[in-house]
């Protein structure tokens, strides 16, 4: 399934509105490119909802894993569409398995190695989400590293999906795809890119002239 990764309102809306988008994620890093913070998640989902979003992924924030165990509980009681985001870390890790012990959906985010999926899986995560591109960056083969990551996960059978993050090209999605890897969030403008190719839209364009019978 394809995922927005933005929470700005005017885009997911016009975007969620195609019925292609199964829903949004988001971080803080996220809320703040769009002006917002924490304390707008309940206005992000409420919005989010109402245009479409089957499934909104929040991330919980907090130093330890008591805070983020709580803040994600808060989060979750939003709605049942909700999925906890949560940091590859070792306080992140043990709030989710607290959480997903009380039956909460959990996404282990934030991870920059296929070893991770092994993290993912103990702490009984629904999904991992591997940052692509800033592995690449790091000199890992990001593509690589989430096919190594969605194996290790499909061989263990527990249900833990992996949910590739920043990707940068059709190319990456085209690659993750092939792969098996179906849960993908781009960004709006990857989003756009995706939707709106060159050759096809000229092609299309085409078919509409020819329909009207307008000679070039």
């Amino acid at each position: 399934m394809l995922y927005i990764d933005s929470a700005d309102r005017a885009a997911v809306e016009r975007l969620l509105h195609t019925g292609l988008f199964a829903g949004i994620t988001t971080n803080p890093t996220i809320l703040r490119r769009s002006g917002l913070g924490p304390a707008d998640a309940r206005d992000v989902h409420a919005w989010a909802v109402a245009a479409g979003a089957g499934v909104v992924y929040l991330q919980a924030t907090g130093a330890t894993a008591r805070e983020l165990a709580d803040d994600g509980a808060r989060l979750r009681d939003l709605g049942a569409d909700v999925v906890v985001k949560l940091p590859a870390t070792t306080p992140g890790l043990t709030a989710a398995r607290r959480l997903t012990g009380r039956g909460v959906p959990v996404l282990v985010t934030a991870v920059y190695h296929a070893s991770q999926a092994v993290l993912a899986d103990a702490a009984g995560a629904s999904g991992i989400a591997p940052y692509v591109g800033r592995m690449d960056d790091l000199g890992l083969d990001g593509v690589a590293q989430t096919r190594m990551l969605h194996e290790a996960l499909a061989a263990s059978g527990r249900g833990c999906r992996v949910l590739a993050a920043s990707v940068r090209t059709l190319d990456q999605v085209a690659e993750l795809s092939a792969a098996g890897v179906g849960d993908l969030t781009l960004s709006v403008a990857l989003c756009d890119a995706l939707l709106d190719q060159e050759h096809s839209v000229a092609a299309a364009a085409r078919f509409e002239r020819d329909a009207a019978g307008v000679t070039d």
